[in-house]
């Protein structure tokens, strides 16, 4: 028997958990816990350490697939796969939603990551939830992609699909494993396929309770109140109660127009932090149609506090 290996990585909802229950012959093994940050807009669960799937190709060779977890706070996992449990992977999927912000910067900060692991190995990059948005498209990411230096294989697929998601196998170990009857494989998978509805949470088949975005801010521990302000720059909704930081976070989003104008040449200001020993930080996070004041205790990182801020205000639009 021969046994393969694949490592799935990629942002949270990008449909992980989804693309390895979609192809796996065993109940899926997955360590699920409660959302504890503004991913709770999102989904109502996600993965903290790993999961896991087998998928028989043939009578005489077998698939592992592993899935990392999406975020960040658990990257000591990440480690610890790639050096024990998947270090003699035939690749790496990196699942990219196409909904997201800035896509290719997921893609930058996940191929820093894994870089000493996709040298000796293939990088497969598989585009998720094109249905929900189409661009970028595929000629956008090759484009891109090749900007960036990374010359890799693209795929557009949605993860709750086993015979879509089965494209990225073939590319893995079509090659190895040339007596696998994939239109079998194939018709396998369709007939024990449990597809979700679209409207379900790729990662949790759970309906999606509705989370305000102060809700959800205020799910992430060290996250002390939150200001919702809309294209016009008036506050739609806030639960910052101290006067004299409300008064600040507003300052600061007008403050960031002010700068742009006298600083053009930096061009677009996405955001200011303003930090100190004694009190709370503030920060605000700065679009277009809209902007997002914080408070948050001092011990929590600012690297965090734009990770969530990013979160929230790309899914308050969605």
């Amino acid at each position: 028997m021969s046994d393969y290996k694949v490592l799935f990585t990629g942002s949270v909802c990008s449909g992980k958990t989804t693309a390895i229950k979609s192809l796996s012959d065993i109940e899926t093994v997955d360590t699920d816990a409660s959302v504890s940050d503004s991913a709770i807009r999102r989904k109502q669960k996600t993965t903290i350490a790993m999961d896991y799937g087998v998928l028989d190709l043939s009578e005489t060779a077998r698939l592992h697939l592993y899935g990392t977890p999406g975020q960040e706070r658990f990257k000591f996992m990440w480690q610890l796969m790639m050096s024990d449990l998947v270090h003699d992977a035939e690749g790496l999927v990196l699942l990219v939603d196409n909904t997201r912000n800035d896509p290719f910067k997921d893609i930058r900060f996940y191929v820093e990551e894994f870089r000493d692991f996709i040298v000796r190995r293939r990088l497969i990059i598989a585009v998720t939830h094109s249905d929900e948005q189409a661009d970028p498209d595929y000629d956008f990411y090759m484009n891109e992609l090749k900007s960036m230096g990374l010359f890799t294989t693209v795929l557009f697929i949605d993860a709750r699909d086993p015979s879509s998601v089965l494209n990225v196998v073939k590319e893995l170990v079509g090659l190895r494993e040339r007596d696998i009857d994939w239109k079998t494989l194939e018709e396998r998978l369709a007939v024990n396929s449990t597809m979700p509805n679209a409207n379900e949470d790729e990662d949790d088949d759970s309906p999606i309770e509705k989370v305000s975005l102060l809700d959800a801010a205020m799910n992430t521990r060290g996250i002390t109140g939150a200001m919702h302000l809309g294209p016009d720059r008036k506050v739609i909704s806030s639960n910052v109660e101290n006067n004299q930081n409300k008064e600040l976070l507003k300052s600061m989003v007008n403050l960031v127009a002010a700068l742009e104008n006298k600083a053009a040449f930096m061009g677009h200001i996405d955001d200011l932090v303003l930090c100190g020993p004694q009190q709370e930080t503030l920060s605000v996070f700065v679009e277009k149609e809209q902007a997002l004041g914080l408070c948050s205790d001092k011990e929590l990182s600012i690297t965090v506090v734009k990770q969530q801020a990013s979160d929230l205000l790309q899914w308050s639009r969605q």
